[in-house]
Order: structure tokens, then C-alpha cells, then sequence
């Protein structure tokens, strides 16, 4: 299965729901879509609002890939189940959040080069990622508690750095 995850932010991120909603098809897994306060409604996938977080971690835990915006909520539980994450961050240009820090932190995701995180800016590149990391998947080893340690190393180094 692959989980598709926006958050519990207020804005809608149609545009990742459209995009993987169009190549779902081409994918023989199952695509589960947590779609949030989104507008779009899929034709392609299963797809709910919201979930209790209990259920919403086991969807990341079984999950063999998660598609998300770039919310630590997210990031931090698939790096601890060893679970590739394909981060789209929201854009302040098309209305998807009040700012553009979630580009920001795929910046700083990305300069780790971690085998376990994938980042796209361009939606129309997200089914060519998503085919690789899911091709390269047998690379993932469950960091534990390490990726939390790092990701709040990152995020402390990221906040210092605007002072």
C-alpha cells in the first residue's frame, strides 16, 4: 500500500491529491489517501478525511512508501518504521499554506541525502520518484530513534540559523 497523507493543515494541497489520483491507475499497490480539508475527491484511490492518530500511524507503519506534505508529524514516524517518504511540500503561490517553509525544510531534508527521504518541488515529477524509490525500496533499514535525533538536530540547526 502506499499512504498519501496531507496533515491536519486548513488549506487544501489539491494539486498533490489531482496529481497522484491521475497515475494511481498505473500502479499495481493499493493508494490510500488521507485527504484532509482538500476539496479534491479521488477517483482512483480510497480516501478519508481524517483518522484517529492511531490509525494514522499504522497506515505509515504498514505503508510500503508515504506520499506527504513536509509536516514533522509525518516525517519523523517514517524515518522510526524505516519507511521511504516522498515529501511534495506546500507551496504559498498556489494557497496550500500561509508560508513557504515546508520548501524550506525539503531543502534541508534534501542536503542530507538520506536514503530514506525523497523530495519532489514539481508535482509532474512525482510518479518518476515515487517509481524509483519504490524500485530502490529493499535499501530501507528502520533508523529507530536515530531519525528523530537528527531531524531535531536539523530543525534546531534551521531555527539558529535565522537568528
Amino acid at each position: 500500500m502506499i499512504f498519501v497523507t496531507v496533515g491536519n493543515h486548513f488549506q487544501s494541497f489539491d494539486r498533490l491529491l489531482r496529481k497522484v489520483d491521475e497515475f494511481a491507475p498505473r500502479f499495481p499497490q493499493e493508494i490510500v489517501i488521507q485527504r484532509g480539508y482538500s476539496r479534491y475527491r479521488a477517483q482512483n484511490a480510497k480516501y478519508f478525511d481524517f483518522v484517529p492518530i492511531d490509525t494514522a500511524m499504522e497506515y505509515m507503519r504498514t505503508s510500503e512508501l508515504v506520499i506527504s506534505h513536509a509536516g514533522f508529524g509525518t516525517i519523523m514516524p517514517c524515518k522510526e518504521y524505516g519507511v521511504p517518504i516522498l515529501i511534495v511540500p506546500r507551496r504559498k503561490k498556489y494557497g496550500e499554506h500561509t508560508d513557504d517553509h515546508q520548501m524550506e525544510i525539503a531543502r534541508v531534508l534534501e542536503e542530507r541525502k538520506d536514503n530514506n527521504i525523497y523530495v519532489v518541488y514539481d508535482e509532474s515529477q512525482l510518479e518518476e520518484k515515487l517509481r524509483g524509490a519504490l524500485a530502490n525500496k529493499k535499501r530501507f533499514i528502520a533508523t529507530q530513534n536515530i531519525g528523530r535525533k537528527n531531524l531535531i538536530k536539523v530543525i534546531k540547526r534551521f531555527i539558529e540559523k535565522d537568528r
